[in-house]
């Protein structure tokens, strides 16, 4: 059985997903988690996208042994809006998300959510770590004293989310490891930016 889910933000205060489901276009539910969904083995699983708040529920269904699929590119839901003229809403997304040919899904593992998962929260300290950077630039020095702790907190967190990653990627895609001894490579950042390229898209 396929199933069609649409994962959008909540009203209150848009914080927060919920997601809506269909297997048919014409009866549609709405649940917390992907987990909720009633898939079973050999089941399938389309949506637009899979915010990373919500890979837990995703990868219990991978675990149920459904196979779950995110769309490649979201403004293929666009183009199918305009053609369909189909109403901006769950349900008109579901409808759209219907129209898309299979080719156009990805299908995901476990190893991949959990990876992407954790890239993501390198992005943000290291993103935050630039900002600080910046603001420690234009201060004076009494005040760039006041700043250095929470520049070197957000460094040390850094290495040890780089060393986190390796490890998982280590684990989890044994060509890696190859591949480090081959190239030599050791600093953490580099390991961590090799473990990046490696992913899937």
């Amino acid at each position: 059985m396929k199933f069609y889910a649409d994962v959008h933000r909540t009203k209150k205060n848009d914080e927060g997903y919920r997601i809506t489901y269909t297997t048919d276009g014409t009866t549609f539910k709405h649940v917390d988690s992907f987990s909720e969904i009633p898939a079973r083995p050999g089941d399938k699983l389309f949506m637009d996208t899979i915010p990373p708040q919500h890979t837990d529920g995703a990868i219990e269904l991978l675990r149920r042994g459904v196979e779950v699929y995110y769309l490649r590119r979201l403004t293929l839901i666009e183009k199918v809006h305009r053609e369909h003229k189909l109403p901006k809403s769950a349900r008109g997304d579901i409808k759209a998300l219907m129209s898309i040919e299979e080719r156009w899904f990805r299908r995901v593992t476990e190893d991949f959510l959990v990876m992407r998962r954790m890239i993501l929260a390198q992005r943000i300290l290291s993103k935050t770590h630039q900002q600080l950077l910046n603001k420690y630039r234009v201060l004076s020095e009494a005040e760039r004293e006041v700043l250095k702790p929470a520049i070197s907190s957000i460094e040390k967190q850094l290495g040890e989310m780089a060393r986190m990653i390796t490890w998982e990627v280590v684990r989890r895609y044994p060509a890696y490891n190859v591949l480090v001894e081959a190239l030599g490579v050791s600093d953490p950042s580099a390991l961590e930016a090799l473990a990046e390229v490696l992913l899937p898209e």
